[in-house]
């Protein structure tokens, strides 16, 4: 009975989000007729930051996959590792990756390096992934902060408060979501000093 309840919940919610999809523009087009115009517009405003927020980390976050891809190129060119490119861009791909990064690759590399007795590989395999990494650190508030129009302090501190709240998922979120509330907050103090006016 149990096993049976469990498909019959699955396949309920799989049939809602698919009615949801095929009659979103309907559902959405209702909502905006039962809605004041001043929570519409309100909403629609919200959306539109968060589109543009989530486009604007998106866009740093394939910059930053960029410059991780040529430091690791420089470096595993250096090195002479065959196919170098594709293990470039592949581990650059990772780095992309939430709960990834370069160190899923580079770590375990350079620690069967040592096994080899490639000692020399194994110390620049490590040096190249601390470089990825303090570049990351380096760059990353300064173009995530571009991308979505904040400062990079502003940036840092809602990329820290969401890795200290929940972890990467939350460290992504933090910034999209913070651009959304504080662009809110700066309207909505906008609007106040018109009326008072």
């Amino acid at each position: 009975p149990y096993r049976r309840q469990r498909q019959m919940c699955i396949r309920d919610r799989i049939m809602s989000a698919y009615f949801f999809i095929v009659q979103r523009e309907d559902v959405i087009h209702w909502m905006k007729g039962i809605a004041p115009e001043a929570v519409t517009k309100r909403m629609a405003m919200v959306m539109d930051n968060l589109k543009y927020a989530v486009g604007g980390y998106f866009k740093a976050q394939f910059k930053i996959m960029g410059i991780v891809f040529l430091i690791l190129l420089a470096g595993l060119g250096f090195l002479k590792i065959h196919y170098f490119v594709l293990i470039a861009f592949l581990i650059a791909f990772l780095d992309f990756l939430p709960f990834f990064g370069t160190g899923t690759a580079m770590i375990p590399w350079a620690v069967y390096e040592v096994f080899m007795g490639e000692y020399k590989v194994a110390a620049a395999l490590l040096i190249i992934y601390v470089v990825t990494q303090a570049v990351r650190q380096l760059i990353q508030p300064k173009l995530v902060g571009d991308s979505v129009g904040l400062n990079p302090l502003v940036t840092l501190l809602l990329l820290y408060i969401g890795y200290r709240v929940g972890g990467v998922i939350w460290m992504i979120l933090a910034v999209p979501v913070g651009m959304v509330i504080i662009l809110s907050l700066i309207h909505i103090s906008e609007s106040t000093r018109l009326l008072s006016i």
